[in-house]
This record gives C-alpha cells, structure tokens and sequence, in this order.
C-alpha cells in the first residue's frame, strides 16, 4: 500500500489546491469566527480550501464516531486572534494544507506558547506557500521537536516506510488493541511491541526521516526511520506530533491509527466530553460465528448441547453460508440449508435463545473468496440473493447481517448489502477498531451500513489458525481475557470470529472466554452484542445533536433526538469535570476510577452541568 510514499509528500502541494467536491458528503462551509470558549478541537484547513473534501470529512467522520466535538477553522481565522481558550486543541492534518505562509508558523508557535495543544500530522506545512521544501528542514521542527522534511539533505530519501513500535502499555493508551501489536523487543515488565495485521505480521508505514534528539515522550518510533510519534511541552502548551499521514490510512482502510490519536488528543490530553459510541457506555465483543461448509453444523450442534449458545453467553452474530456446495460447483461440502433439517433446526435453535442468523456470502464459500471482484458484479451478484433469500426462508425474519467468504468484499456487494437493508457486516480493513463507516480508496461511499473489523491476534484470528501456526493455547487464553479488558476499560468494542469446527477443538478455551466475560458482566462492565444491535444504535446515535455551553465555573450540556435518545451516553473525566447534575429531561449519572457517566434514559432532549475542576 505504501509503494508510492515517496511521491505522496509531491502530490500534496497539488491535491491542497484542488477541490475534490463529492456529491455524497454533507454540504460543509467553514463558519463565522466567534471568540467564545468552546468545548472542541479545530481543525486548520486553508483559506479558500473547498468543502466537503473526503480529506477533511475523514476528520470529521472519526471525531464524530469518537464522541469528540470538531469544528473547521481557516488560517485566517486562527490568525485573527484564535486563542487557548477559545479552543483548547488545534489539529494540523495531513494532505490539505501541505502549503503554509511563515506568518501562520509564527501564529502556531503563539498559540502554543500560550497553553494551546497542537496536534501536528505529517506533511502539514511542508511547504511554502511558493511550494518549495524549506531549508535545511521543515519550518515545523521547532514545535515537532526533531528536525524532519530533510529534502535538502536526504532527497527522495527524506521518507521511509517500515514497521513502527512503542511500548504495550503506551499501544494501549492509543487505543491498539491487545493483538493489533506483536511483540517487537521483549522487556522486563513492559515490552516493545510492533503494530500488527491479520495475515501479514508486523505492518508499514510510511514516516519522514527524524533527526535530533527528542526532547518529549516518545510514543511510537520506527526502528529505521526515527520518531513517529510523541508529546512535548512548548511554552505553556504541548504538541503531539504525528508523523505518519492519518487521513490518507484512514482512507486507504487503516483508520486505527487516527481514531486511536484522535481520542488521545481529545481525552487524554484535552480532558473533552465525548458521547460514547456504546449504549449505555458499555464495552463488549461481538462474536461472529462463521458457518461456512456442512461440516461446521454437527460441532455447532454439539457445542449446543454444551450450553455454549446459551443466553447467558448470548447474543452473538451467526453467519452461515447457504448453498450446497463449498469449495466449487458440484463438491456437495456446503451446508445446503434447504434441505439440511440439522442445520435448520440449529439455526431455529440459536436464533431462540437471541443470537442473530445472517449471510456469510456468496453461496458457495471458496469459490466466492477466490474469484468475486470488482469486475464481475453481474455474475456474482446473484449468488448474495441466494444466499440471503435462503437464510430468510428458515430464520422467517430478515437477514441484516453479513460476513464476506474469505474475507473478499468488493465495494459493489457492499452497496448491495446496504441497498438490501443490511445494516453491519465483518470486513477485513480498518483492522483493530470499533464499528465504523469505512472510508475506501479515500472516499466514504456506504453512509447508513457499519463495517466491522476483524480483531486479530497478530497474524492470526482463528482457532485453525492458532493451531496450524502452533500458537500456544495459554498465549491465546491471556489475548482473549486482555481484550476482554480492554474493551471494558475504555469503554468500546471490537468483532471476533470462529468457527465451530475450530472452536470445539479448544474447549478450555471457550470457558476462559465466557467465565471472563461473565466476571466482567458481572461488575457492570462488559455485554455481548451483535453487528446489528450496534450498527443500529451507531445510525440512531448519528441524529443525536448536543453541545456545551462555558458558563464560567461549569459547562451546561444541551441534547437533543428527534425520535429517542435512550442509551446515550457522556462520558466525562473526573479530572476536569465535577459530578454532573441533570437539570432537564431523564438520565442516570454513574462513574468509575476516571470517568463521569451521563446515560439517557428516554425521550428527545437532555440537559445537565458539570462544574469544572
């Protein structure tokens, strides 16, 4: 993905200039400049800048999806007069604004110095505004803190791509799951760990060659390259430099990386309300079961029989790949669901104790994961309608969940699913986040329909797989009962799939899954869900419109719904925030080691204050 990193810093200063107006954004125009305190981050695009740009709305999308308020500003804005406390957090991006004026450097290093925190991406002002590389080094090392952008010295060497590393513990911080890093450089009690994907081991990236000694935290860094990304104090602000292109992952299906920054600056350092993207607040997993050949249907009924499926452990995501064949046309391997009474029933059986029945594809599994693409839409799109049409005959509901065979997931089927009423499917981009509108090939094209990461463990992320690449089991035990923590803890969730052929070869693990998640349940902490039990509150928590209002001592929240706003919930931190006190409509307010919870408990609007600390 990275081949052409090299040329992607020469291309900017072009793609600042042009618009690229897309008919499926909201309209965006950058606002009125006011000098009141607010409660949200700007994002500095420059003067004249064209919205919507898929660029900037990839911004706006991930804020929106972290629960953080973002407001798009230009530099003649920010040059205006735009201080600290108007806003506290200024994000640089990358791509947009590649060309900047030495007069809008020296109103960053102003409003830095003054206890503003910056958020510093990647090729943001790498240029001047007569779009040459400034000399000897970017005119932004000053605030970044290591000299980068060394086109004077390095050439068409000034950028390298390879894996990048940090500390677990710091990973973590950043929202990288346990299993979306691999061990790097192990440690007495916190190791270096490399970011990771499913298949392919240890990731790249590309970054600028870094010189210098950093004179802040180092949070993640390339081992051949020099600082990726770390946090230093300027003046009575910080900035946390990012040296890797967020937007442009993001749009290339590696939205991790951004989401897990973005929600570092906002929370972490800012100390900003969000409003969840879980109901209630609420961590989980979603367990997606694949049903991909007849002989996946007798260890799920045994497994059954076990009490796996019970309620206690449910609901979870089933998908189930219908027609008779499995690996090509005539092998008589598939599950054959028509005539198959065992599966039927299983299915029956599942889906009455709560778990959601959907599509896993295309049919005939194999052949669909080795040959659909973005060529062939009109020979294989016939083989979704079989598919979903067989799973509706027997569940007697619809089918709005998918999983692709393989893991194969052409653009077309995606906007087939979604013109056909589904609302999540499993999807192997964007690997280690939450639910999420995927942006591909740099653009958001599906707006209703939730894609849902796999989370892997390393390269791996099933059973078979742990077993063919000789994965000790107590390493895979202790992945399952960290990532149950981790969802819990930070309060989101992540999608994990088996199969059933696979799963009843691990029994004992199965228990640690389940006996985890009961404990976890059991302190109010962690729920099952399903693909469309979330996709649908994400859709309906999307209408949900709220703002904070600075009224000096405290912060006024207003809410509002246009139909229900049930579940909702703020999330606060008790370091900035003093307990919050509902003055209109109904809501609870919980709180654990760090946080204030504001759930909604009905109706369409909401209001409450929170002092300040």
């Amino acid at each position: 993905m990275f081949n052409k990193s090299n040329s992607l810093l020469r291309r900017s200063s072009c793609l600042a200039l042009r618009a690229l107006l897309m008919v499926f954004a909201l309209a965006l125009t950058v606002p009125a400049m006011t000098h009141a305190a607010t409660n949200q981050i700007a994002l500095l695009v420059p003067d004249g800048f064209a919205l919507p740009d898929p660029r900037v709305s990839a911004w706006l999308d991930a804020a929106q999806e972290e629960g953080l308020k973002i407001t798009v500003i230009n530099d003649t804005q920010f040059q205006q007069g735009t201080t600290p406390a108007q806003f506290s957090g200024v994000i640089l991006p990358d791509q947009v604004h590649v060309n900047a004026s030495d007069a809008l450097i020296a109103a960053l290093e102003t409003y830095t110095t003054q206890g503003g925190s910056l958020m510093l991406v990647y090729d943001f002002g790498a240029l001047t505004t007569t779009g040459f590389y400034a000399v000897p080094k970017s005119r932004l090392s000053n605030l970044a803190g290591v000299d980068y952008v060394l086109y004077d010295q390095l050439l068409g060497n000034m950028i390298g791509v390879g894996p990048i590393t940090g500390l677990g513990s710091t990973l973590r911080t950043l929202q990288v799951p346990p299993g979306k890093s691999m061990l790097w450089d192990a440690g007495a009690t916190d190791p270096v760990e490399g970011v990771s994907g499913y298949v392919y081991g240890f990731l790249i990236y590309p970054s600028f060659v870094t010189q210098g000694t950093y004179p802040g935290s180092a949070l993640i860094t390339s081992p051949n390259f020099g600082l990726v990304a770390g946090l230093r104090d300027f003046g009575s602000g910080r900035v946390l430099f990012v040296n890797t292109p967020l937007s442009y992952l993001k749009g290339q299906t590696d939205g991790m990386l951004m989401h897990g920054f973005l929600r570092y600056f906002g929370t972490n350092l800012m100390k900003m309300p969000r409003l969840s993207a879980q109901p209630k607040a609420l961590g989980g997993l979603v367990l997606n079961w694949h049903l991909c050949a007849g002989d996946q249907i007798a260890p799920a009924v045994e497994m059954n029989t076990w009490g796996t499926f019970d309620n206690s452990n449910s609901p979870f995501s089933i998908s189930v790949t219908a027609g008779p064949d499995h690996i090509d046309f005539g092998d008589g391997k598939g599950v054959n669901l028509s005539q198959n009474t065992s599966a039927k029933n299983l299915l029956l059986s599942l889906q009455s104790k709560g778990h959601k029945i959907g599509s896993h594809g295309g049919w005939i599994h194999d052949y669909w994961g080795a040959n659909a693409s973005e060529s062939n839409q009109s020979s294989f799109e016939q083989y979704l309608m079989l598919n979903k049409q067989s799973v509706e005959s027997v569940a007697g509901r619809a089918a709005v969940e998918y999983s692709a065979p393989q893991g194969n997931t052409p653009q077309w089927s995606v906007n087939w699913i979604e013109a056909n009423g589904n609302t999540g499917y499993y999807f192997l981009g964007h690997t280690g986040m939450a639910p999420t509108r995927s942006y591909r090939d740099g653009v958001l094209s599906n707006n209703t329909i939730r894609a849902f990461p796999v989370m892997p463990f390393g390269p791996n992320a099933t059973f078979e797989e742990f077993q063919e690449f000789n994965v000790p089991v107590t390493d895979v035990n202790t992945w399952y009962r960290q990532l149950i923590d981790f969802v819990a803890k930070n309060r989101t969730s992540r999608l994990i799939y088996m199969h059933p052929a696979g799963a009843i070869q691990y029994p004992r693990t199965l228990n640690v899954i389940f006996n985890k998640a009961d404990n976890v349940k059991a302190n109010g902490k962690f729920s099952w869900y399903t693909m469309d039990t979330l996709a649908q509150f994400a859709q309906r928590r999307q209408q949900t419109a709220w703002q904070a209002t600075d009224n000096g001592n405290s912060w006024a929240f207003q809410a509002t719904h246009p139909t229900d706003m049930t579940d909702m919930a703020w999330v606060l931190p008790r370091s900035a925030y003093t307990q919050p006190v509902v003055t209109q409509g109904l809501a609870l307010v919980t709180w654990d080691t760090n946080n204030w919870i504001v759930t909604s408990l009905g109706g369409t609007s909401l209001a409450f204050v929170a002092g300040k600390q």
